[in-house]
């Protein structure tokens, strides 16, 4: 990608920009040639919707978008029907984030963090200090839970996750992520290559997509007028690449009224009416921000 030189920016490819086949995506892919699979994510609409629900400092609106594209990456290797979790536990400034995606790739997330403490140019290390992510996949009573757990005691979040997929799976992997503010957009995405279950790299493959990746900087790759099959032919066409159908990926919280009033059905009369204020019980979804509310009236018909 270093000696691609870009044409100018056409009527057509300003459209390409905001086309809705070209963002907000999970695509799979394989290069047969190198034994390796992949996954490319990017995300526009959904990751700029998610952070702009909170007011965020920046370097944790930045964590925030990556941790989406991570997120929707990792969620696109394993075959679930439910919900994929990846969450952070953390000592640090940004103590928790959280980000889940259904099996049907609705996406939401949120960050718990210490106003005081941030700093503009707090780097992954400075802002989790010691602690550990997990991720968990939830299929209800169809199967157990499956669930990952990593520490992130690592210069970058890709090295993280490199780590857990070696030390844990046994599976070289590479991981790319970039995210950036544009004119209130965020922009956020991921690319991810790994050795195939059934059978290992080739050592001099692997040296040729890492060499590959090594050159893919993050205005290159968060170019999105660039479609995403193009760019997997320019980065990877001696691999023979293979791109598949995308996943589209949408901004949508889980939350509903009903689930709420399922929630509070397990409270008893007496510990909701010790939760009311002036007669109304307020609830906020700590995902969406959304604000609920309920007046004493509408909670008798909860019991």
């Amino acid at each position: 990608m270093a000696d691609y030189k870009k044409s100018p920016l056409t009527k057509r490819k300003l459209l390409a920009m905001t086309a809705s086949h070209e963002i907000d995506i999970s695509v799979p892919f394989v290069l047969p040639l190198y034994a390796l699979r992949g996954r490319l994510v990017r995300l526009q609409d959904v990751s700029t919707t998610i952070i702009n629900q909170h007011e965020y400092p920046a370097p944790i609106a930045k964590i925030l978008a990556e941790f989406l594209a991570a997120g929707a990456t990792l969620a696109g290797l394993l075959k679930y029907e439910g919900v994929f979790t990846l969450q952070t536990k953390t000592s640090g400034p940004l103590n928790l984030a959280i980000i889940d995606m259904t099996h049907q790739g609705n996406l939401r997330g949120y960050a718990q963090f210490k106003a005081d403490q941030i700093t503009p140019k707090d780097s992954f290390q400075k802002l989790f200090n010691k602690g550990y992510l997990a991720f968990t996949v939830d299929q209800g009573i169809k199967d157990k839970r499956y669930q990952g757990i990593v520490s992130l005691n690592h210069e970058t979040f890709p090295l993280a996750l490199e780590h857990y997929f070696e030390q844990s799976e046994q599976l070289k992997t590479r991981i790319c992520i970039f995210s950036k503010e544009e004119k209130g957009m965020w922009k956020s995405g991921a690319l991810l290559l790994q050795e195939l279950p059934s059978q290992k790299a080739k050592e001099d493959a692997w040296f040729t997509a890492e060499a590959i990746l090594q050159t893919l900087s993050a205005e290159e790759f968060l170019d999105f007028s660039m479609p995403y099959a193009t760019l997997l032919r320019r980065l990877f066409h001696e691999g023979g690449v293979m791109v598949y159908d995308p996943l589209p990926l949408k901004a949508k919280c889980r939350c509903t009224e009903e689930r709420i009033k399922i929630f509070l059905n397990a409270l008893s009369p007496e510990e909701i009416e010790g939760l009311l204020e002036n007669g109304q019980l307020k609830i906020t979804c700590e995902f969406c921000n959304h604000h609920y509310k309920f007046d004493r009236k509408d909670l008798m018909t909860v019991h």
